[in-house]
């Protein structure tokens, strides 16, 4: 079977990437950054080595594609928070200033009390566990949506090692 090492870091910078700092949003619409980088590396294997591969196969890539994408985007974060880029503190002031007039004042003060907090990294880390679970998962539906759309060679998968399991 060819080598999925290029193919996966290609796949985890896209979602790495779509996964930073502001660009994260576009993870709001059904963490569409994430499957696109799972898709990536699906298309850049068939492609490359012209194979179709099992759903299976491309669920496992698109869910390690993902994880090595929550990685890249835990480190760019924080360089850009150590940076004084904070988007967590943007997204709370534009949520403050479009909705804070219909808002609760409670939720107002707990909502301002972030803005003033320290960045702690243990409460970021903990945020980053949860996130490559759920990267994880929605990198392998990317990936098993990216094994039907990408086939190369064919209606069955020509994954060798499938064949070689039996």
């Amino acid at each position: 079977m060819p080598d999925k090492k290029q193919s996966l870091l290609m796949g985890a910078l896209v979602a790495g990437i779509l996964s930073t700092s502001y660009l994260s949003l576009i993870n709001l619409l059904c963490c569409m950054g994430v499957i696109a980088g799972a898709m990536v590396a699906v298309w850049h294997y068939t492609d490359t080595n012209e194979l179709t591969i099992p759903t299976g196969t491309g669920a496992g890539m698109g869910a390690m594609a993902a994880i090595g994408g929550g990685v890249i985007s835990m480190i760019l974060n924080l360089v850009l928070i150590q940076a004084g880029i904070r988007h967590d503190v943007a997204m709370t002031e534009f949520i403050l200033n479009t909705w804070g007039s219909s808002m609760p004042p409670e939720q107002i003060e707990a909502m301002e009390a972030q803005i003033e907090a320290d960045f702690e990294f243990g409460a970021y880390f903990l945020n980053a566990l949860l996130g490559f679970v759920i990267s994880a998962v929605f990198g392998a539906i990317g990936g098993a949506i990216g094994a039907k759309v990408f086939k190369k060679g064919g209606d069955e998968p020509t994954d060798l090692s499938v064949i070689e399991e039996l």
